[in-house]
C-alpha cells in the first residue's frame, strides 16, 4: 500500500532531565537523543517500519540538519521524493526539556520565517493521505486527488486554519484539546455524558466524517452503528509521550487500508500507542 504523509517537519533536540531547571542554573543531562521530528514525519516513519511504501511530504533547509533528516528518513525506509529543500530558511528545531520527575514537556521550537510546500503535484498513486493540519494547500489537493482513498485529518493542535480540514477528510482524530476548544465544554471523566456531548456537537456540525477523539493517557471516543463508544487506553508510564498519538494516528491509516474495520483499527492503535511509551 502507498501512504503519503503532509505536514511540517521540525528537528528534535530531546533533553531528559531530574528536575526541571531553575532560572540562571547550570545542568547536567544524562540523556540527550536528537531525531527527526514533526507529526507527519512520526506517522511516516511508523508506516514505513509496517512495510507500507511510506511517501513524505514537507519542507526543510538546506542545512546539515535539513540534510541530517533526509538522510534518517532514507535510512529508515521513508521515501522522500516529495520532501523539499527551501534553500532561503533553516530547518526548524525544537527543544524539548522531559522532566523524568513527573513526565512533563517544555518544548521551545526556533522561528523561522512562514514557508510551507511549493511543490505538490504528486504523482504517485496513494491508498491513504494523512495530514497533521498544516500546510494548507498541499493536504487539501492530496485530499481531493485520492478522494477515493483513506483521507486522514490527525487534528492534534488547535490553529487558524484547522476546521477547514474538515470539509475534505474523511477520518479526523481529534485530541481532547482540540475537542473542548471546538465545544467551548471539558471533558469530565466521571460524567461520561460530557463525552457523548462533545462528541455529538463536533459531528453535527460535520456529520461527513468519522471522527475520533484520542484522550491521552484515558482513551477513544468513537461511533459504529450510530452508537457512541469509548476504548480505554493501556496503562503505561512514560517519561516522555512525544509520538503517542501520532502513532496511534499512523495505525488508524494503516489499519483502515489494510482493509480492518473501525473498532479492530482502533484496538491496533491503542496498543501501538502505548508500547511507545515503553520503549523510549
Amino acid at each position: 500500500m502507498r501512504t503519503l504523509s503532509i505536514g511540517h517537519l521540525t528537528y528534535d533536540i530531546n533533553m531528559i532531565v531530574d528536575n526541571y531547571p531553575i532560572e540562571g542554573s547550570k545542568n547536567i543531562t544524562k540523556e540527550l537523543i536528537s531525531c527527526s521530528g514533526g507529526s507527519a514525519n512520526i506517522v511516516a516513519y511508523s508506516l514505513a517500519k509496517w512495510n507500507e511504501n511510506s511517501y513524505i511530504s514537507g519542507v526543510i533547509g538546506y542545512d546539515d540538519v535539513g540534510n541530517s533528516m533526509r538522510k534518517d528518513m532514507e535510512n529508515n525506509k521513508v521515501l522522500t521524493a516529495y520532501l523539499e529543500t527551501n534553500y532561503d530558511i533553516k530547518t526548524p528545531v525544537s527543544y524539548i526539556i522531559a522532566n523524568s520527575q513527573n513526565n512533563s514537556k517544555t518544548v521551545i521550537t526556533s522561528k523561522t520565517s512562514e514557508f510551507n510546500i511549493k511543490k505538490y503535484e504528486y504523482d504517485q498513486p496513494m491508498d491513504c493521505v494523512i495530514s497533521d493540519g498544516t500546510e494548507y494547500n498541499a493536504s487539501v489537493y492530496a485530499y481531493n486527488k485520492y478522494a477515493n482513498g483513506i483521507t486522514i485529518l490527525n487534528a492534534k493542535t488547535p490553529n487558524k486554519t484547522l476546521l477547514d480540514f474538515f470539509k475534505y477528510a474523511k477520518h479526523v482524530v481529534v485530541s481532547q484539546d482540540v475537542a473542548e476548544a471546538m465545544t467551548g465544554m471539558k471533558i469530565d471523566f466521571n460524567n461520561p455524558m460530557t463525552m457523548a456531548t462533545i462528541y455529538k456537537k463536533i459531528t453535527d456540525k460535520y456529520p461527513n466524517i468519522n471522527l475520533l477523539i484520542k484522550m491521552e493517557g484515558k482513551g477513544t471516543i468513537y461511533q459504529v452503528n450510530g452508537e457512541i463508544k469509548i476504548l480505554a487506553d493501556i496503562k503505561a508510564e512514560g517519561i516522555d509521550k512525544t509520538g503517542a498519538h501520532d502513532v496511534f494516528v499512523a495505525c488508524i491509516g494503516y489499519g483502515l487500508t489494510n482493509g480492518y474495520d473501525i473498532e479492530t483499527t482502533i484496538r491496533l492503535a491503542t496498543i501501538a500507542a502505548s508500547i511507545i511509551l515503553y520503549i523510549k
